[in-house]
């Protein structure tokens, strides 16, 4: 936890939510514990209607953002879980929430790195202020109180900080619906996420257990294969620039099945070889 962060952040959140509110805060650094267990103590405390798990790497734009929420639930019942980015299909391919498609990808969110360069993500096809979405990113992840009743952070198989937004996300929507919403801008910052091993074991393991319930979807055509060889492909080449081990990305090629796509066979070779390929950096 950076305590900075954290202070920077109450006072960020105490000047723009516009709502009554609580803060419930866990201290990695005196406790270490995983995330999905983290949530799950916080949650058991948490006293509102809405419940709202984010980090401290964040600053809230808009204000007032907390009455845009209580409207998009209060005119979607049937919706429990909010975000500012996710997908509209989780595919069989072990892979983040994004899926490379703009027709798919919906994000609205602002990163700004250590040199304070600031880059906006906007993905949204449809231009709806509310979209739904089939999982949403952990930078902010919105739950109604009522959806711990058939949900909640698995920390029983996640014992790390990766997969628990995918994860929490694929059960939700088995009872509520869930959606990304165009009216909270935010800021992240960050210096982008790593997706080397420590996030492709978790990420291997996590799609093998639940590989028979996959793809997940929004749409009518879940189980579009066309969307599937497009993502393999996406992935191959975001994770080419990653530190992975050998037996990590012969892992992940034989969990994707992506031998058998000649189409992904160049992108394999520089999933495998893309380091070496392109040279060190100048």
């Amino acid at each position: 936890m950076n305590a900075s962060f954290l202070e920077k952040l109450k006072i960020n959140i105490r000047e723009t939510i516009g709502n009554e509110y609580e803060i419930l805060v866990w201290d990695n650094l005196a406790e270490q514990r995983p995330i999905a267990e983290v949530y799950n103590i916080l949650a058991s405390r948490a006293r509102y209607p809405y419940w709202c798990f984010i980090h401290e790497d964040i600053r809230f734009e808009t204000m007032n953002w907390a009455d845009n929420l209580r409207k998009a639930f209060a005119e979607n019942p049937g919706t429990g879980l909010i975000g500012i980015a996710g997908a509209k299909y989780k595919s069989k391919t072990p892979s983040g929430w994004s899926t490379g498609l703009k027709e798919l990808d919906y994000c609205n969110i602002y990163h700004q790195d250590q040199n304070g360069l600031t880059q906006h993500i906007y993905m949204n096809l449809s231009k709806n202020v509310f979209e739904p979405v089939t999982n949403v990113d952990g930078v902010f992840i919105v739950v109604r109180r009522e959806v711990w009743n058939s949900a909640q952070f698995n920390e029983e198989n996640l014992r790390g900080f990766h997969l628990y937004d995918i994860d929490f996300s694929f059960h939700v929507v088995k009872h509520w619906k869930a959606a990304v919403l165009f009216n909270i801008d935010i800021m992240h910052f960050t210096q982008g996420g790593n997706y080397g091993d420590a996030w492709l074991e978790p990420t291997l393991r996590w799609h093998s257990l639940f590989s028979n319930q996959l793809p997940q979807s929004t749409e009518k055509d879940s189980a579009n294969k066309s969307w599937e060889k497009k993502i393999r492909i996406f992935w191959l080449k975001r994770l080419s620039d990653e530190k992975i081990s050998w037996k990590n990305k012969w892992k992940w090629i034989q969990a994707g099945k992506t031998l058998l796509d000649p189409m992904a066979w160049p992108f394999i070779v520089l999933f495998l070889f893309g380091k070496t390929l392109r040279g060190p950096k100048p």
